[in-house]
């Protein structure tokens, strides 16, 4: 090889040597850079408040009509009037049906006129017992004679008291041809028109049913029990009625009836609450979706639901210290809708909820700006303005 062609390999590995070096200098560069800072984490609120918490049971009810009335007819004859139409609101008392009183009325004549008749006996019998009387001592008519005229005239006064008796009957007979609401409701569908016979005990008319009140039949746990008889005795408002929904209340009902026996094969305790239903919001045979209130807790701290989380060693809330999430155990009391009350969080605690995928304790979080979001009472949450509302 001659000297020439060895200067390129020379000036080569002079240019490699300065490029690894390079390389090995900026390597050491960027170990001596501090990391970049972490990014935090967004995060919503709420703060503690302290407050009443009213717990409650979930369950589905049926409307119950409290009265329902078939009407049938007590004599037979022929529907002369049909004074209401189907489905209409009568009131007790208003005249619904008529049958034709034609024969009920010449029975009620036929026994006045027999009365007269009874009347003028008991009158002329009467009269001999007065005139037989004082002749009686004096020897003019015999014992015989005047036991007879006595005899007759309690024969003549018993007359008199049947014909009065068959009177009172034909009136009683001629006041079933009118026939009348015996409560206040809704008819059902009538199917007899008028013109048609109907028969005693027979014939159906009309049903009545009473919508205002209403029951509402439902069943709950057994270990409910003790607390279904205390709120029966006590008479307050303790059941929210839902709509179909189940978030529109109609207002509050209390508990009037605790069945006498569990169901062994549900383990379940009948009960039933009384709804004024004023508006007819309810129809019997509707299901009706009720919260039962079973109790209450006084004054204890009150978070978001979707705050508290469950963890190995039991339920706890991340709060907001100094910017980072900090993992607080607290002791679970009862939820009712999205408040959950807690112990172990003193009133204005800064909670996180919604909390995001990747927050673990030592998180660094920030609070995301938001308009002020007051959290729903639960004196508010129970004091529906709707109808049955007891105070």
């Amino acid at each position: 090889m001659s000297f020439w062609s060895s200067t390129p390999l020379y000036r080569s590995r002079g240019r490699g040597s300065l490029a690894a070096a390079a390389l090995l200098l900026l390597a050491a560069c960027a170990k001596s850079a501090p990391p970049p800072a972490p990014k935090p984490l967004d995060v919503e609120v709420e703060p503690v408040r302290m407050g009443n918490l009213s717990l409650s049971v979930p369950t589905l009810g049926t409307a119950q009509a409290v009265h329902t009335v078939t009407l049938i007819p007590q004599i037979s004859g022929i529907l002369q009037h049909v004074l209401v139409h189907s489905g209409q609101m009568v009131h007790r008392g208003q005249l619904l049906f008529v049958i034709d009183p034609a024969p009920e009325q010449a029975a009620l004549a036929e026994d006045k006129a027999k009365l007269k008749g009874a009347l003028a006996d008991l009158a002329y019998e009467e009269g001999q017992v007065r005139a037989y009387r004082p002749l009686l001592p004096k020897g003019y008519v015999t014992t015989q004679t005047y036991d007879q005229t006595v005899s007759q005239a309690e024969q003549a006064a018993a007359s008199v008291a049947e014909d009065r008796a068959a009177i009172d009957s034909a009136r009683l007979q001629l006041g079933y041809t009118q026939i009348r609401a015996p409560i206040t409701g809704r008819l059902g569908m009538l199917t007899t028109k008028s013109g048609n016979l109907v028969s005693a005990n027979s014939s159906t008319l009309a049903t009545i049913t009473q919508l205002q009140p209403i029951h509402i039949q439902f069943s709950l746990p057994q270990r409910y029990l003790p607390d279904l008889l205390q709120a029966e005795r006590s008479g307050k408002a303790r059941v929210r009625l839902y709509g179909n929904d189940g978030q529109n209340l109609l207002g509050q009902a209390p508990v009037t009836a605790v069945d006498n026996s569990a169901d062994s094969s549900s383990g379940t305790i009948s009960a039933r609450a009384t709804w004024p239903n004023a508006h007819l919001q309810l129809w019997p045979g509707d299901y009706v979706q009720l919260r039962f209130q079973y109790a209450t807790l006084k004054r204890v701290a009150l978070i978001p639901r979707n705050a508290l989380q469950e963890g190995v060693n039991g339920p706890f809330v991340y709060v907001l210290r100094k910017d980072h999430a900090q993992m607080t155990a607290v002791h679970y009391l009862g939820t009712e809708g999205n408040l959950v009350a807690v112990s172990g969080l003193s009133p204005g605690t800064l909670v996180i909820y919604d909390i995001p995928a990747h927050l673990h304790p030592g998180s660094l979080v920030r609070e995301l700006a938001r308009p002020p979001k007051a959290l729903p009472q639960a004196h508010e949450h129970d004091r529906p303005k709707a109808e049955g509302v007891v105070p």
